[in-house]
């Protein structure tokens, strides 16, 4: 492993104080997040004025789930209908037999609603789904299209800077977790669902999503980032062989425009930012914090990542939640990983029931 320096502390504040109390982490949690969004993703507006829905298609499955295929129409400001845009979202819903069967083997389960998966892609994870779990997906590239090397910007940011020209400094994760937190908005107002248990996952970039949407959102009780790297779970500065990094991720062949439009000028200059990716990930402290990994995984830096956990794991104690930081390391490539002894109603540690 490469270790470019030691790992910045976290309760270091900018006026060089430390942190000491809770409200002193309150504080401090706000420069974290400032400093995610003005040097490393970019900003993104808050939530549309309206939203539309439409229900396209229902069906049943096989298992006996019941299958939703909706449309959410974005209307960003009432005064101008004419901009808007939309994106296709999958609901599925577990059988009333698998809820009444996880009801009998886990006490407590779906007492106040049963826990929702908001997954970023198109993954249908029938296990899930058996074990009464519901699931909400969408693909994000219908927000922002990617193509290496030639950066497409989509409707959203279309629509967005017609109505606000510059204002906001996003790159394609910051919109791929705005349409996370719409999906987000969206499970909130569903009848039979548990408000305080809704999780959130992807693999890869989705991994990316899913992270950032969960440090920033709060509502969102489980974060798993699944071998989501280089500006995910992964460091900038403990770097694993054949990993990517920060070059790699930002070179103008491949993907420079899924971050804020200037984080490229850290490129070689790691050292110098005022932040790793566990002060990300300790903005979803004290919540549960599942990262998974593949060992030969090796462009996610899975390596790096566990370095980022353990800097991670002392936001976790301050908060009085040590159990709830979490990573599971296997040895192939993994996308979200189901386990049904897992369970939020028997929560004790993020990497062995967060789910």
């Amino acid at each position: 492993m490469k270790l470019i320096k030691e790992l910045p502390d976290p309760f270091l504040m900018k006026d060089d104080s430390h942190v000491v109390t809770l409200e002193d982490w309150n504080l401090r949690r706000q420069e974290i997040k400032d400093m995610m969004i003005n040097i490393q993703y970019g900003s993104m507006p808050s939530s549309p004025e309206e939203v539309i829905i439409k229900n396209l298609e229902s069906k049943t499955l096989d298992g006996g789930e019941t299958q939703e295929e909706l449309y959410f129409e974005f209307v960003p400001k009432r005064d101008q209908p004419e901009i808007k845009f939309g994106m296709n979202v999958t609901v599925l819903f577990p059988s009333l037999e698998a809820v009444e069967r996880r009801k009998k083997s886990v006490e407590g389960f779906g007492q106040n609603g049963i826990p929702a998966l908001i997954y970023v892609g198109k993954s249908v994870f029938h296990d899930l789904l058996q074990s009464g779990y519901m699931m909400i997906c969408y693909e994000n590239n219908q927000l922002e299209p990617m193509e290496m090397g030639n950066p497409i910007v989509g409707p959203v940011q279309q629509a967005y800077e017609k109505l606000e020209p510059g204002k906001y400094s996003w790159g394609s994760i910051s919109v791929w977790a705005w349409g996370a937190l719409q999906v987000l908005e969206y499970t909130l107002t569903l009848t039979g669902i548990n408000k305080n248990q809704i999780m959130i996952s992807g693999h890869s970039r989705n991994g990316k999503t899913a992270l950032l949407a969960g440090a920033l959102d709060d509502r969102i009780a489980i974060v798993n980032p699944s071998g989501s790297g280089c500006a995910g779970a992964g460091s900038y500065l403990a770097l694993g062989d054949d990993c990517e990094d920060l070059a790699a991720l930002t070179n103008r062949k491949r993907w420079w425009a899924w971050t804020h439009p200037d984080f490229e000028k850290w490129a070689g200059h790691e050292k110098d930012l005022p932040f790793d990716q566990h002060f990300l990930m300790g903005l979803v402290a004290p919540r549960p914090l599942l990262r998974t990994e593949g060992h030969d995984d090796l462009w996610a830096n899975p390596i790096g990542t566990y370095a980022s956990f353990l800097a991670t794991q002392p936001i976790y104690d301050f908060l009085g939640a040590p159990k709830r930081n979490g990573i599971r390391i296997r040895e192939v490539i993994v996308d979200f990983t189901w386990d049904p002894k897992w369970s939020p109603t028997r929560l004790t540690a993020a990497g062995r029931k967060a789910m």
